[in-house]
C-alpha cells in the first residue's frame, strides 16, 4: 500500500511537472526535454557500469543536445533543414574519438554509444515536430498533440493495467515482461482507442479515423518501448534504470513508451495528415 501510495504521489507531480512545462511555452517545454533526455542518457550510460563496455557519454550527451536543438529550430522554421546533415559528421568523430580512449572494447563501446542516440536522441528530437505541427499555419508553438500522445500512452497503460491485474491469465511476452497479459492489452486497446475518440474533437484538424489508427498505433509502438526497457533491464539484471522518480524508477523506465510511440506519430503524421 505505502508503495502504491508513493508511485501515485510521484504520478501525480510527474503530470503536473511535465503539463505545466509543456504549456508554458516552446522554452520551458525545451528545457523539460532536454533534462528529460540528459538524464536519460545518464541513465543509459549507468546501465553499463558492472561490464567492460564504456559508451562515450561525452559525445553522447554532445550529439544528443545537439539533434535536439537543431530540430526544435528547424521545426520552426528558423533553420533550414539542410543543417540538419551538418551532425552526420559526429557519427565518424564518435569512432575517431574511440581511437585515443584505449578502452578494451572499442566496437562494443561504439555501438552502446551510438544506440543511446538512437533509443533516446532521435525520438525525443522528433517530438519538436509535434509541438510545431504543419498541419497548424505558421509552425506555432501548439503542444496538443504532445498532450494527445502522452494521454494516449498513460490511458493505454493504465487500462492495461487494470484489466491485467483483474482478469489478466495469459502471458503477453513472458520471456522479457512475465506480468503483462493479452487481456491486459486488449483492455489497454480499447481505453486507448476510446480516448481517440474523444481526442478528436479537441483535435478537429485530424479526422477520425486518423485519430483511430494513430491510437491503435500508439498502443503498438507503446507495448515494443516498454517490452524493449524491460529487455534491457533483464539483459543487466537490475529492477529499475534508476530512482529518481520514488514509485517509478527512472527516466528510461517512465518514458520507455513514449521512445517508440513519438517517431510513430510523426511518421503518420507526415505521410497521411500533412
Amino acid at each position: 500500500m505505502k508503495k502504491l501510495v508513493t508511485r501515485t504521489i510521484t504520478g501525480i507531480a510527474l503530470v503536473l511537472v511535465m503539463l505545466t512545462a509543456i504549456i508554458a511555452s516552446s522554452y520551458s517545454y525545451a528545457l523539460l526535454f532536454l533534462l528529460i533526455l540528459y538524464r536519460g542518457i545518464a541513465e543509459y550510460s549507468d546501465l553499463f557500469k558492472e561490464t567492460e563496455v564504456r559508451p562515450n557519454r561525452v559525445l553522447s550527451y554532445g550529439i544528443s543536445i545537439l539533434l535536439f536543438a537543431a530540430s526544435f529550430l528547424i521545426a520552426q522554421g528558423i533553420l533550414e533543414t539542410k543543417y540538419l546533415f551538418v551532425l552526420f559528421p559526429m557519427f565518424q568523430i564518435v569512432m575517431a574519438a574511440e581511437l585515443y580512449r584505449k578502452k578494451e572494447k572499442p566496437l562494443e563501446n561504439l555501438a552502446a554509444t551510438f544506440f543511446s542516440i538512437i533509443y533516446l536522441a532521435i525520438p525525443l528530437s522528433l517530438i519538436n515536430f509535434l509541438v510545431f505541427p504543419e498541419i497548424l499555419p505558421g509552425k506555432i508553438y501548439t503542444p496538443k498533440l504532445l498532450i494527445a500522445l502522452f494521454c494516449l500512452i498513460w490511458i493505454y497503460d493504465s487500462g492495461a493495467y487494470l484489466v491485467g491485474i483483474s482478469i489478466g491469465k495469459h502471458r503477453l511476452f513472458e520471456r522479457i515482461s512475465p506480468k503483462k497479459s493479452w487481456e491486459g492489452a486488449v483492455g489497454g486497446t480499447i481505453s486507448a482507442l476510446i480516448a481517440a475518440y474523444f481526442i478528436s474533437g479537441f483535435i478537429p484538424e485530424i479526422k477520425l479515423g486518423h485519430w483511430f489508427a494513430i491510437g491503435f498505433l500508439t498502443v503498438i509502438s507503446a507495448t515494443f518501448g516498454d517490452l524493449t526497457e524491460s529487455m534491457l533491464k533483464r539483459y543487466f539484471g537490475i529492477k529499475d534504470s534508476g530512482n529518481l522518480l520514488p514509485g517509478h524508477g527512472g527516466i528510461l523506465d517512465r518514458f520507455d513508451s513514449l521512445f517508440f510511440a513519438a517517431p510513430v506519430l510523426v511518421f503518420y503524421l507526415k505521410l497521411f495528415v500533412e
